[in-house]
């Protein structure tokens, strides 16, 4: 493993410096009238036409003013030939003079983008744009748009992680009986395991929805040019962004499978703790059918986040997304993988004294399987999503962007460390009957020095989507 740790790390460069298509938020590529010209007649409309599909959230989003900023407008700005097209009507007859165009669009990424320009009509030289009451909203790297797209991840990331960890790991790896591990502690044991489970399921589904609400609140005011506090107060303007974005969808669609998901956890507690007359034992693991049947409501959850992002506007979208769904996934699994094996090497000592350790060793070492796999496939679709991004390996330095990817394989360099010597620590512990306090200690350390890094690197992704990919 040590020795193939540097050529991993090698590939993994190598692979991100190839060339590849970039892709961008939406950027403005022809006005007409042009920017900046003057005209002898004043046009019937202003069309705007941008490098990707947009929508509008609201019918002032398009405007055109004049010097003294009344709208020249005759009506609503709308769609134009194409997807791609905004178009703004204007009144017959203007008067000659400057005239400013604002814009505020949402890309098929999601991303809001807005900007201002001035045309002329008649002699006299152009003015400077009209500004005043123009207003733009939270920024999309700002503190609330990283803090709501994180907390969006660890919801929803931490949901599908514990539901794998129970399946994958807890169940497994004690579902063989353990020499030296009476009924009693097996009880205590497994009990826990079902009661972690039930608490870290209800405090994750509730704290999703609730992260998707704010998510909308921030991205509403991203839409209307104001303040998070003044969306909040602005039932109408949410509402609008609600039902009338592409955005807004995808959240109203995520909101009804999470709820869909609170509801078959619900029924399916019950199920497993019985009534208070008839209480049922604990078991490693519910049904299969309700591990696929939640895992299946999450994806579906995850793929609608995966199909807002820069991921839906890259060439061979459909791959591209579904890279981004695994990527989400794996790193979930992998993340809260470590979460829990911290705890339970917290945990089970203390719950089964004689042969506890032992258990954890146990989880411990079916993890490792679990995570070798999860992290292959989150750097393989990492660097897929990086290379659909990157159109020249100098944007990994020249742009914030590429500067963010680098960040993020920086950090996987001592993570990688700390798991190859974590694996070490696995095989010293299989002989061993009971692993010492001092040896259990270190596995929770270790496994707390991963987690604060991968932590770290949810962070920098949680800034990456709002970040312009490549040159754009």
């Amino acid at each position: 493993m040590r020795r193939r740790l540097p050529v991993s790390l090698l590939s993994l460069v190598l692979f991100l410096l190839a060339a590849a298509t970039a892709t961008a938020h939406p950027t403005l590529v022809t006005t007409d009238p042009l920017a900046d010209t003057k005209l002898d007649a004043a046009p019937a409309a202003v069309t705007l036409t941008f490098s990707e599909p947009v929508e509008l959230a609201r019918e002032n989003s398009g405007d055109v003013v004049d010097e003294s900023g009344e709208s020249a407008a005759r009506g609503p700005a709308g769609r134009g030939d194409d997807t791609r097209q905004v178009r703004i009507p204007l009144r017959p007859g203007l008067a000659d003079g400057t005239y400013t165009v604002r814009y505020s669009v949402i890309g098929a990424d999601s991303h809001v983008v807005g900007g201002v320009f001035v045309f002329g009509v008649g002699g006299g030289e152009l003015k400077d744009p009209y500004l005043a009451g123009l207003s733009t909203g939270p920024s999309e790297t700002g503190p609330w748009g990283t803090s709501s797209r994180f907390l969006e991840l660890v919801g929803l990331g931490g949901l599908i992680g514990l539901i794998t960890f129970r399946w994958l790991v807890w169940a497994p790896a004690l579902r063989r009986p353990l020499a030296g591990v009476g009924a009693e502690e097996r009880e205590a044991v497994v009990t826990w395991g079902r009661d972690v489970f039930w608490v870290g399921f209800g405090v994750l589904a509730v704290g999703a929805m609730v992260a998707e609400g704010y998510l909308l609140v921030v991205q509403s005011a991203s839409v209307l040019g104001t303040s998070v506090w003044g969306a909040l107060g602005d039932a109408t303007g949410i509402s609008e962004v609600l039902g009338g974005t592409r955005f807004g969808s995808l959240v109203q669609l995520r909101g009804a499978l999470l709820f869909g998901l609170f509801a078959l956890g619900a029924a399916l507690f019950i199920r497993e703790y019985g009534s208070s007359n008839q209480p049922r034992a604990a078991t490693l693991e519910g049904p299969r059918w309700s591990a696929l049947l939640m895992g299946g409501l999450l994806l579906a959850v995850l793929g609608g986040i995966a199909a807002q992002g820069h991921a839906n506007v890259a060439d061979r979208a459909w791959l591209q997304v579904g890279a981004q769904l695994v990527h989400m996934v794996s790193v979930a699994v992998w993340i809260v993988g470590l979460a829990m094996v911290a705890i339970v090497h917290l945990r089970l000592p203390r719950l089964a004294p004689e042969r506890g350790s032992a258990l954890a060793a146990r989880v411990l070492a079916r993890y490792s399987k679990v995570a070798l796999v999860a992290v292959a496939v989150a750097v393989a679709t990492g660097v897929i999503r990086s290379l659909a991004e990157l159109d020249d390996p100098r944007e990994l330095w020249d742009t914030s962007y590429g500067r963010s990817v680098l960040i993020k394989v920086a950090l996987l360099v001592p993570i990688a460390a700390l798991a190859l010597y974590n694996r070490k620590v696995i095989e010293a512990l299989r002989p061993v009957r009971r692993p010492n306090a001092a040896t259990t200690r270190l596995v929770r350390r270790l496994a707390g020095a991963e987690l604060a890094l991968s932590m770290a690197i949810v962070v920098v992704a949680s800034v990456l989507v709002a970040q312009v990919p490549g040159a754009g």
